[in-house]
């Protein structure tokens, strides 16, 4: 069994893992958790049940998995921007926007874990261990986000209002897009990149104090290198 502080993709055959976890996702997200099962993800692939199973005992199992690459994907990309030099506006514009371009370049498996999993596993006991594991790389991740924020309070440049407060509906600007958005056929990645600009721009503004919002909307963003 995969642990939920192991990064699925690095487990043995890793090429297969992540085609099955890739296809669980779309499943997920398409038709919900309890729709769907080992078999489509078997379908979905073209492959024989033994090939998922092989990797996964259960479908609990194969969607913590899912939870697990989402959060380590975001926190490998967030992280060192939270912790790099700059002023907090810098690095909270930059998280956000590195935040929204993966919510909407990897669509399915990052809906799965923005949407949570609470409500479909908190009555299989069995399964209370990894839960507990999944929500704290949420909860850590989320973090992040609100020491920067704290760090912008105490800069003067964000409102004077408790930093884990103001994440909430800073999250729920940026989150919000895995309800509303499907991604068009053919749709380019300046496109992509152009809502997620637009998005992390918006959330960033309800945050700062209205001396400050002119400056927000015309460097940040921009500005940062995410390299």
């Amino acid at each position: 069994m995969v642990s939920a502080q192991q990064n699925p993709a690095e487990m043995s055959g890793g090429e297969s893992r992540e085609e099955i976890l890739q296809a669980a996702a779309e499943l997920f997200m398409e038709f919900g958790y309890a729709a769907t099962s080992i078999d489509a993800v078997a379908q979905r692939l073209g492959a024989t049940k033994g090939r998922i199973y092989h990797h996964y005992r259960s479908k609990a199992d194969l969607f913590f998995d899912v939870q697990v690459a989402a959060m380590t994907r975001l926190t490998d990309q967030i992280e060192p921007i939270a912790r790099s030099s700059g002023d907090a506006v810098e690095r909270l514009s930059a998280m956000a926007l590195r935040h929204t371009q993966i919510l909407l370049k990897e669509l399915p498996m990052q809906k799965v874990a923005v949407q949570g999993l609470e409500r479909h596993l908190l009555e299989a006991s069995a399964a209370a261990k990894r839960l507990r594991s999944v929500v704290k790389m949420r909860d850590d991740y989320e973090q992040m986000f609100v020491e920067v924020i704290d760090d912008g309070i105490r800069a003067g440049s964000f409102v004077d209002l408790p930093a884990r407060l103001l994440s909430k509906p800073f999250f729920g600007a940026l989150n919000w897009a895995t309800v509303w958005y499907s991604q068009r056929r053919l749709q380019s990645e300046a496109a992509i990149d152009d809502i997620a600009h637009t998005l992390a721009a918006y959330a960033l503004r309800g945050l700062l104090k209205d001396s400050n919002d002119e400056a927000a909307r015309a460097t940040p963003l921009f500005q940062y290198h995410l390299g």
